[in-house]
């Protein structure tokens, strides 16, 4: 029962056992969240994908996990279950450091319940790794952006994975573009914005400076994918 992907119209429950292949190659996820899509064919190589779940991903609670910035965009929740019954915890509120969740003592995560994208937003997943390929991420970064018939930015969400303990959103960058026209300046300070929310550490896959350099120019290359 925890490994299957289930329309609900307005958002998608898929089961925690669900695997990595399953949820890239999905129809539904690919027309209704398709940088969820985007960011599980990129996780791992072929053999980790049939085996590697989207809980597995999701509870190890790793700054790098692919999946999370993408469902976090949209205000992903996920449901928890025990003998008392079950709570839903959104997946922000969820991750609380590196390797730390708010799962308690016999609880057990069971399902992600994920809106799907409005008509007329466009979607992203961007993943930086070492090499094209079978690489952990240095940074990861997914975002959504919806215009009004103005070409003023309606609503905005971008998230950062790999440049803090948790996986976060860049509220600080979204403010600037959100309500604006995305004009070359404001795309710029909105990059530059994400760099300064940004708290990453260095380790054997990049440094701390060399991090705030690539989530400054992958945030302006993201939201300039988003508005093309």
């Amino acid at each position: 029962e925890i490994s299957g992907i289930v329309d609900e119209g307005d958002k998608l429950r898929i089961g925690a056992g669900v695997r990595m292949r399953e949820l890239a190659e999905s129809n539904v996820v690919q027309d209704s969240l398709p940088f969820l899509s985007t960011a599980a064919s990129q996780m791992g190589s072929p053999q980790i994908r049939n085996r590697a779940t989207v809980g597995g991903n999701i509870s190890s609670a790793s700054p790098c996990a692919d999946t999370v910035p993408p469902l976090m965009a949209v205000g992903a929740k996920v449901k928890l279950r025990s003998q008392a019954g079950d709570r839903e915890v959104s997946l922000e509120g969820f991750m609380k450091d590196a390797g730390q969740t708010s799962i308690r003592d016999h609880e057990v995560l069971t399902e992600i319940i994920a809106p799907k994208l409005a008509a007329g937003c466009h979607s992203h997943f961007f993943k930086v790794g070492r090499r094209k390929a079978l690489a952990i991420s240095v940074i990861n970064l997914a975002g959504w952006l919806k215009t009004d018939p103005a070409g003023v930015v309606k609503d905005v969400k971008i998230v950062l994975g790999s440049v803090a303990p948790t996986a976060f959103r860049a509220k600080g960058a979204e403010a600037i573009l959100k309500g604006e026209r995305p004009t070359a300046s404001a795309m710029r300070a909105a990059a530059e914005k994400a760099a300064e929310e940004s708290r990453p550490i260095s380790d054997i896959r990049g440094t701390e400076n060399e991090r705030l350099l690539l989530v400054e120019a992958w945030t302006l290359r993201l939201i300039e994918a988003l508005t093309s």
